[in-house]
Protein backbone atom coordinates (compact mmCIF):
# COMPACT_ATOMS: atom_id res chain seq x y z
CA UNK A 1 0.00 0.00 0.00
CA UNK A 2 1.37 3.08 -0.64
CA UNK A 3 2.06 4.95 2.59
CA UNK A 4 1.24 8.60 1.48
CA UNK A 5 -2.24 8.00 0.26
CA UNK A 6 -4.71 8.42 3.01
CA UNK A 7 -6.76 5.46 4.28
CA UNK A 8 -9.97 5.68 3.03
CA UNK A 9 -12.44 4.62 6.90
CA UNK A 10 -16.06 4.50 6.39
CA UNK A 11 -18.34 3.91 9.74
CA UNK A 12 -21.75 2.38 9.46
CA UNK A 13 -24.25 3.22 11.83
CA UNK A 14 -28.20 2.66 10.98
CA UNK A 15 -29.16 1.75 14.30
CA UNK A 16 -28.91 3.98 17.59
CA UNK A 17 -25.52 4.68 19.10
CA UNK A 18 -25.13 8.29 18.32
CA UNK A 19 -22.19 8.86 20.86
CA UNK A 20 -20.05 5.99 19.14
CA UNK A 21 -20.79 7.55 15.83
CA UNK A 22 -19.34 10.58 17.19
CA UNK A 23 -16.69 9.45 18.63
CA UNK A 24 -15.53 7.14 15.88
CA UNK A 25 -15.54 9.72 13.41
CA UNK A 26 -13.50 12.02 15.78
CA UNK A 27 -10.61 9.48 16.43
CA UNK A 28 -10.46 8.14 12.87
CA UNK A 29 -10.46 11.65 11.63
CA UNK A 30 -6.38 12.00 11.62
CA UNK A 31 -3.91 13.84 9.28
CA UNK A 32 -3.67 10.20 7.14
CA UNK A 33 -7.23 9.77 7.31
CA UNK A 34 -10.38 10.57 5.35
CA UNK A 35 -13.78 9.71 6.80
CA UNK A 36 -16.92 8.78 5.45
CA UNK A 37 -20.30 8.07 7.55
CA UNK A 38 -22.84 5.75 6.43
CA UNK A 39 -26.12 6.66 8.52
CA UNK A 40 -29.76 7.84 8.32
CA UNK A 41 -31.49 10.79 8.60
CA UNK A 42 -32.86 10.76 11.61
CA UNK A 43 -29.64 9.75 12.90
CA UNK A 44 -27.81 12.33 11.46
CA UNK A 45 -29.97 15.04 12.67
CA UNK A 46 -29.04 13.64 16.39
CA UNK A 47 -25.44 13.58 14.97
CA UNK A 48 -25.81 17.23 14.49
CA UNK A 49 -25.85 18.16 18.06
CA UNK A 50 -22.83 16.86 18.75
CA UNK A 51 -20.75 18.66 15.84
CA UNK A 52 -19.22 22.54 16.28
CA UNK A 53 -19.41 23.12 12.76
CA UNK A 54 -22.48 22.19 10.99
CA UNK A 55 -22.11 23.38 7.96
CA UNK A 56 -18.04 22.20 7.71
CA UNK A 57 -18.29 18.31 8.58
CA UNK A 58 -15.19 16.24 8.51
CA UNK A 59 -16.59 13.54 6.83
CA UNK A 60 -17.97 12.69 3.91
CA UNK A 61 -21.92 11.88 4.44
CA UNK A 62 -23.70 9.03 2.76
CA UNK A 63 -27.40 8.73 4.20
CA UNK A 64 -29.93 6.16 3.67
CA UNK A 65 -32.85 7.45 1.67
CA UNK A 66 -36.40 7.17 3.18
CA UNK A 67 -37.68 4.97 0.49
CA UNK A 68 -34.50 2.35 1.19
CA UNK A 69 -35.02 -0.77 3.17
CA UNK A 70 -32.12 -1.57 5.44
CA UNK A 71 -31.33 -4.57 3.03
CA UNK A 72 -31.17 -2.39 -0.13
CA UNK A 73 -28.85 0.61 2.18
CA UNK A 74 -26.47 -1.63 2.75
CA UNK A 75 -26.29 -3.53 -0.68
CA UNK A 76 -25.37 0.31 -1.76
CA UNK A 77 -23.01 1.15 1.14
CA UNK A 78 -21.09 -2.12 -0.09
CA UNK A 79 -21.24 -1.08 -3.44
CA UNK A 80 -19.35 2.22 -2.12
CA UNK A 81 -17.23 0.37 -0.01
CA UNK A 82 -16.42 -1.72 -2.89
CA UNK A 83 -14.82 1.26 -5.13
CA UNK A 84 -13.64 3.93 -2.25
CA UNK A 85 -13.50 2.31 1.45
CA UNK A 86 -10.33 0.79 2.52
CA UNK A 87 -11.43 0.05 6.40
CA UNK A 88 -15.30 -0.12 7.56
CA UNK A 89 -16.39 -0.35 11.05
CA UNK A 90 -19.37 -1.76 11.40
CA UNK A 91 -20.53 -0.28 14.77
CA UNK A 92 -24.04 -1.77 15.71
CA UNK A 93 -25.86 -5.11 14.74
CA UNK A 94 -28.75 -6.20 16.66
CA UNK A 95 -29.17 -9.87 17.30
CA UNK A 96 -32.07 -10.73 16.51
CA UNK A 97 -32.86 -12.97 13.22
CA UNK A 98 -34.40 -9.75 11.15
CA UNK A 99 -31.46 -7.65 11.97
CA UNK A 100 -28.95 -10.50 11.12
CA UNK A 101 -30.39 -10.87 7.88
CA UNK A 102 -29.90 -8.18 6.28
CA UNK A 103 -26.18 -8.60 6.77
CA UNK A 104 -25.94 -12.31 4.94
CA UNK A 105 -25.03 -10.79 1.70
CA UNK A 106 -23.23 -7.89 2.85
CA UNK A 107 -19.39 -8.22 2.65
CA UNK A 108 -17.27 -5.66 1.16
CA UNK A 109 -14.05 -5.99 0.43
CA UNK A 110 -12.52 -3.27 2.78
CA UNK A 111 -11.47 -4.62 6.36
CA UNK A 112 -13.55 -4.92 8.25
CA UNK A 113 -13.85 -4.29 11.94
CA UNK A 114 -17.46 -5.35 13.82
CA UNK A 115 -18.14 -3.61 17.44
CA UNK A 116 -19.48 -6.35 19.82
CA UNK A 117 -21.76 -5.18 22.55
CA UNK A 118 -22.70 -8.59 24.12
CA UNK A 119 -20.09 -10.75 23.81
CA UNK A 120 -21.90 -13.94 25.03
CA UNK A 121 -24.37 -13.60 22.31
CA UNK A 122 -21.41 -13.21 19.24
CA UNK A 123 -19.24 -15.91 20.95
CA UNK A 124 -20.52 -17.92 23.17
CA UNK A 125 -24.66 -18.65 21.03
CA UNK A 126 -26.22 -21.29 22.53
CA UNK A 127 -29.91 -22.66 22.36
CA UNK A 128 -32.19 -21.65 24.37
CA UNK A 129 -35.88 -22.61 25.62
CA UNK A 130 -38.57 -20.12 26.86
CA UNK A 131 -42.22 -22.02 26.41
CA UNK A 132 -43.37 -19.36 27.62
CA UNK A 133 -42.33 -17.40 24.63
CA UNK A 134 -41.64 -19.56 21.60
CA UNK A 135 -41.26 -16.94 18.91
CA UNK A 136 -38.65 -15.19 21.04
CA UNK A 137 -36.69 -19.10 21.34
CA UNK A 138 -37.04 -19.51 17.85
CA UNK A 139 -35.61 -15.85 17.22
CA UNK A 140 -32.91 -16.45 19.82
CA UNK A 141 -31.77 -20.01 18.04
CA UNK A 142 -31.91 -18.77 14.68
CA UNK A 143 -29.99 -15.82 15.46
CA UNK A 144 -27.23 -17.91 17.16
CA UNK A 145 -26.61 -19.73 14.42
CA UNK A 146 -26.72 -17.01 11.65
CA UNK A 147 -23.96 -15.07 14.12
CA UNK A 148 -21.71 -18.39 14.51
CA UNK A 149 -21.77 -19.25 10.73
CA UNK A 150 -22.28 -16.61 8.59
CA UNK A 151 -21.84 -13.06 10.45
CA UNK A 152 -18.53 -13.16 12.69
CA UNK A 153 -16.42 -15.18 10.37
CA UNK A 154 -16.71 -11.93 8.07
CA UNK A 155 -15.29 -9.27 9.95
CA UNK A 156 -11.41 -8.97 10.10
CA UNK A 157 -11.16 -7.85 13.61
CA UNK A 158 -13.59 -6.39 16.22
CA UNK A 159 -13.82 -3.75 18.60
CA UNK A 160 -15.37 -3.80 22.34
CA UNK A 161 -16.35 -0.59 24.01
CA UNK A 162 -15.69 -1.68 27.33
CA UNK A 163 -11.88 -3.01 27.60
CA UNK A 164 -12.89 -6.16 30.30
CA UNK A 165 -14.56 -7.71 27.51
CA UNK A 166 -11.66 -8.13 25.60
CA UNK A 167 -10.38 -10.58 28.38
CA UNK A 168 -13.44 -12.18 28.14
CA UNK A 169 -13.26 -13.20 24.49
CA UNK A 170 -10.05 -14.33 24.52
CA UNK A 171 -10.79 -16.55 26.47
CA UNK A 172 -13.50 -18.23 24.36
CA UNK A 173 -10.46 -18.84 21.82
CA UNK A 174 -11.22 -16.00 19.08
CA UNK A 175 -7.79 -15.39 17.13
CA UNK A 176 -8.52 -12.10 15.47
CA UNK A 177 -7.75 -8.50 16.56
CA UNK A 178 -9.68 -7.09 19.21
CA UNK A 179 -9.63 -3.18 19.49
CA UNK A 180 -11.33 -1.01 22.39
CA UNK A 181 -12.27 2.02 21.06
CA UNK A 182 -14.87 3.73 23.15
CA UNK A 183 -18.16 5.30 22.89
CA UNK A 184 -16.96 8.41 23.95
CA UNK A 185 -14.30 11.28 24.66
CA UNK A 186 -13.51 13.88 27.39
CA UNK A 187 -13.20 17.25 24.75
CA UNK A 188 -12.97 19.67 27.92
CA UNK A 189 -16.87 20.37 27.76
CA UNK A 190 -16.08 22.95 25.48
CA UNK A 191 -15.79 21.89 22.04
CA UNK A 192 -19.41 21.02 21.06
CA UNK A 193 -22.03 23.24 20.58
CA UNK A 194 -24.11 21.63 23.17
CA UNK A 195 -21.31 22.65 25.45
CA UNK A 196 -21.05 26.36 24.64
CA UNK A 197 -24.92 26.99 25.62
CA UNK A 198 -24.22 25.01 28.97
CA UNK A 199 -24.97 26.30 32.86
CA UNK A 200 -24.59 25.77 35.88
CA UNK A 201 -26.35 25.01 39.12
CA UNK A 202 -25.05 26.95 41.92
CA UNK A 203 -23.49 25.42 44.91
CA UNK A 204 -26.58 24.87 47.51
CA UNK A 205 -27.62 21.08 46.01
CA UNK A 206 -26.05 18.62 45.41
CA UNK A 207 -27.42 17.66 41.96
CA UNK A 208 -27.88 13.46 40.71
CA UNK A 209 -28.61 12.49 37.64
CA UNK A 210 -29.44 8.77 36.67
CA UNK A 211 -29.09 8.34 33.10
CA UNK A 212 -30.80 5.68 30.56
CA UNK A 213 -33.87 4.24 30.24
CA UNK A 214 -36.13 2.63 33.48
CA UNK A 215 -35.78 -1.01 31.89
CA UNK A 216 -35.92 -3.92 34.23
CA UNK A 217 -32.96 -5.64 32.20
CA UNK A 218 -30.63 -2.41 32.86
CA UNK A 219 -31.30 -1.27 35.90
CA UNK A 220 -32.01 -2.17 39.40
CA UNK A 221 -33.86 0.76 40.69
CA UNK A 222 -36.06 -1.32 42.90
CA UNK A 223 -36.07 0.40 46.42
CA UNK A 224 -34.33 3.43 45.21
CA UNK A 225 -37.16 6.03 45.17
CA UNK A 226 -37.56 4.70 49.39
CA UNK A 227 -33.94 6.06 49.70
CA UNK A 228 -34.50 9.50 48.03
CA UNK A 229 -37.84 9.68 49.73
CA UNK A 230 -35.63 9.93 53.11
CA UNK A 231 -32.72 11.82 51.76
CA UNK A 232 -35.33 14.49 50.67
CA UNK A 233 -36.92 13.98 54.30
CA UNK A 234 -33.90 15.25 55.53
CA UNK A 235 -32.07 17.62 53.22
CA UNK A 236 -35.10 18.58 50.87
CA UNK A 237 -33.11 21.97 49.95
CA UNK A 238 -29.59 20.60 49.33
CA UNK A 239 -30.85 18.25 47.16
CA UNK A 240 -32.33 17.60 43.22
CA UNK A 241 -32.63 14.65 40.78
CA UNK A 242 -32.90 13.89 37.41
CA UNK A 243 -34.43 10.82 35.97
CA UNK A 244 -32.80 11.03 32.29
CA UNK A 245 -34.59 8.25 31.04
CA UNK A 246 -37.88 7.12 29.79
CA UNK A 247 -39.68 4.11 31.38
CA UNK A 248 -39.99 1.31 29.34
CA UNK A 249 -42.69 -1.56 30.16
CA UNK A 250 -44.86 -2.34 33.38
CA UNK A 251 -41.61 -2.06 35.57
CA UNK A 252 -40.45 1.91 33.77
CA UNK A 253 -43.68 2.79 34.63
CA UNK A 254 -44.16 1.42 38.57
CA UNK A 255 -40.33 2.77 39.52
CA UNK A 256 -41.79 6.31 37.56
CA UNK A 257 -44.91 6.12 39.55
CA UNK A 258 -42.76 5.83 42.91
CA UNK A 259 -40.56 8.69 42.11
CA UNK A 260 -44.30 10.58 40.95
CA UNK A 261 -45.39 10.24 44.50
CA UNK A 262 -42.48 11.41 45.58
CA UNK A 263 -42.27 14.94 43.55
CA UNK A 264 -45.80 15.91 44.36
CA UNK A 265 -44.56 16.02 47.90
CA UNK A 266 -42.76 19.21 46.77
CA UNK A 267 -39.05 17.58 46.10
CA UNK A 268 -36.96 18.56 43.07
CA UNK A 269 -37.27 15.23 40.72
CA UNK A 270 -37.77 15.39 37.24
CA UNK A 271 -38.65 12.86 35.18
CA UNK A 272 -39.75 11.84 31.47
CA UNK A 273 -42.97 10.21 29.80
CA UNK A 274 -40.98 9.97 26.45
CA UNK A 275 -37.33 10.13 24.47
CA UNK A 276 -34.85 12.96 26.12
CA UNK A 277 -33.55 15.24 23.33
CA UNK A 278 -30.23 15.22 23.46
CA UNK A 279 -29.80 18.88 24.31
CA UNK A 280 -31.41 18.38 27.85
CA UNK A 281 -29.42 15.43 28.50
CA UNK A 282 -26.42 17.17 27.47
CA UNK A 283 -26.86 20.06 29.54
CA UNK A 284 -28.45 17.98 32.35
CA UNK A 285 -25.53 16.20 32.26
CA UNK A 286 -23.23 19.19 32.52
CA UNK A 287 -25.26 20.73 35.04
CA UNK A 288 -25.08 17.63 37.41
CA UNK A 289 -22.58 17.18 40.39
CA UNK A 290 -22.18 12.91 40.16
CA UNK A 291 -24.28 10.21 38.12
CA UNK A 292 -25.61 7.21 40.15
CA UNK A 293 -25.65 4.26 37.81
CA UNK A 294 -27.95 1.34 39.61
CA UNK A 295 -26.59 -0.93 36.81
CA UNK A 296 -28.56 -4.62 36.94
CA UNK A 297 -25.72 -6.82 36.89
CA UNK A 298 -27.40 -9.55 35.16
CA UNK A 299 -28.80 -8.93 31.96
CA UNK A 300 -29.30 -9.94 28.70
CA UNK A 301 -28.44 -8.72 24.82
CA UNK A 302 -31.14 -8.60 22.06
CA UNK A 303 -32.13 -12.05 22.27
CA UNK A 304 -32.31 -14.47 25.17
CA UNK A 305 -28.94 -15.22 25.79
CA UNK A 306 -27.45 -13.82 29.40
CA UNK A 307 -24.71 -11.14 29.76
CA UNK A 308 -23.19 -9.29 32.40
CA UNK A 309 -22.60 -5.89 33.40
CA UNK A 310 -18.94 -4.82 33.21
CA UNK A 311 -17.66 -8.45 31.79
CA UNK A 312 -19.99 -9.53 28.64
CA UNK A 313 -21.38 -6.23 28.07
CA UNK A 314 -20.70 -2.78 28.89
CA UNK A 315 -22.69 0.03 30.18
CA UNK A 316 -22.93 3.70 28.25
CA UNK A 317 -23.24 5.21 31.56
CA UNK A 318 -19.76 4.50 32.19
CA UNK A 319 -18.96 7.08 29.34
CA UNK A 320 -21.26 9.66 30.51
CA UNK A 321 -18.94 9.94 33.78
CA UNK A 322 -15.86 10.37 30.73
CA UNK A 323 -17.68 12.43 28.49
CA UNK A 324 -18.81 14.50 30.98
CA UNK A 325 -15.79 14.65 33.83
CA UNK A 326 -18.34 13.38 36.74
CA UNK A 327 -18.22 11.05 39.07
CA UNK A 328 -20.25 7.92 39.76
CA UNK A 329 -21.91 5.84 41.80
CA UNK A 330 -22.47 1.99 40.93
CA UNK A 331 -23.03 -1.12 42.57
CA UNK A 332 -19.80 -2.94 44.26
CA UNK A 333 -20.69 -6.31 42.32
CA UNK A 334 -19.71 -4.24 38.72
CA UNK A 335 -16.31 -4.26 36.92
CA UNK A 336 -15.20 -0.65 36.91
CA UNK A 337 -13.11 0.33 34.40
CA UNK A 338 -9.40 0.99 36.24
CA UNK A 339 -9.03 4.11 34.45
CA UNK A 340 -12.30 5.39 36.84
CA UNK A 341 -11.63 3.74 40.06
CA UNK A 342 -10.54 6.62 42.07
CA UNK A 343 -13.54 9.02 41.16
CA UNK A 344 -16.17 5.66 41.68
CA UNK A 345 -17.65 5.34 44.58
CA UNK A 346 -19.45 1.57 45.51
CA UNK A 347 -22.50 0.05 47.59
CA UNK A 348 -23.78 -2.88 48.41
CA UNK A 349 -26.54 -2.20 49.79
CA UNK A 350 -29.52 0.15 49.60
CA UNK A 351 -28.37 2.02 52.81
CA UNK A 352 -25.11 2.00 52.37
CA UNK A 353 -26.00 3.58 48.91
CA UNK A 354 -28.17 5.97 51.60
CA UNK A 355 -25.15 6.62 53.75
CA UNK A 356 -22.64 7.56 50.75
CA UNK A 357 -25.33 10.30 49.50
CA UNK A 358 -25.57 11.49 52.61
CA UNK A 359 -22.39 12.20 53.10
CA UNK A 360 -21.90 13.90 50.04
CA UNK A 361 -24.52 16.27 50.49
CA UNK A 362 -23.02 17.02 53.86
CA UNK A 363 -19.22 16.94 53.10
CA UNK A 364 -18.68 19.30 49.71
CA UNK A 365 -15.05 19.36 50.26
CA UNK A 366 -15.05 15.22 49.81
CA UNK A 367 -17.56 16.28 46.60
CA UNK A 368 -14.80 18.68 45.54
CA UNK A 369 -12.01 16.18 45.65
CA UNK A 370 -14.31 13.15 43.46
CA UNK A 371 -14.81 15.72 41.04
CA UNK A 372 -11.51 16.87 40.59
CA UNK A 373 -10.36 13.07 40.45
CA UNK A 374 -13.06 12.76 38.07
CA UNK A 375 -11.61 15.28 35.69
CA UNK A 376 -7.73 13.96 35.91
CA UNK A 377 -9.42 10.14 34.87
CA UNK A 378 -11.77 11.70 32.16
CA UNK A 379 -8.54 13.47 30.73
CA UNK A 380 -7.16 9.62 30.24
CA UNK A 381 -9.75 9.67 27.18
CA UNK A 382 -8.43 12.65 25.09
CA UNK A 383 -9.24 13.08 21.63
CA UNK A 384 -5.51 13.29 21.47
CA UNK A 385 -4.66 9.88 23.73
CA UNK A 386 -7.25 8.23 21.95
CA UNK A 387 -5.79 8.81 18.41
CA UNK A 388 -2.57 7.89 19.34
CA UNK A 389 -3.99 4.38 20.13
CA UNK A 390 -6.10 4.17 16.78
CA UNK A 391 -2.69 5.01 15.04
CA UNK A 392 -0.59 3.07 16.83
CA UNK A 393 -3.12 -0.47 16.98
CA UNK A 394 -5.54 0.17 14.38
CA UNK A 395 -3.78 1.76 11.74
CA UNK A 396 -0.80 -0.32 12.13
CA UNK A 397 -2.89 -3.58 12.00
CA UNK A 398 -4.30 -2.22 8.95
CA UNK A 399 -1.41 -1.38 6.99
CA UNK A 400 0.44 -4.71 8.13
CA UNK A 401 -2.06 -7.15 6.97
CA UNK A 402 -3.19 -5.47 3.59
Amino acid sequence: MNDNKKIEIGILEIQRHIPILYTFSKICKTKNTNITIFTTKKLFQRLEAYLENKKQHYFDLVLKNKWESNYSYLRRVQQICNQKIDLLFVNTIHETTLDLINYLGFNPKSKKILTIHHANAWFKPHLVLNIKNMIRTIDTNLSSALISKFILPKFDAINVIYPPLKDYIKKTGYNREIFTLPTSIYENNSSGSLHKKTTYYGDKKLCIVIPGLIQRHRKNLDGIPMVFEKLFRRYDKKLELHILGMPIGRYGKKIQEEFKKIREKGHSITLYKHFIPDKIFDETLMKSDIILAPIRIKTRADNEITETYGITVGSGIVYNAVRYARPIIVPAEFNMISELKTSTLTYNSLEELTHILEDLITNPQKLKLLKEEALKNSKKFSLQKMQQYFEKNILTWFKTTT
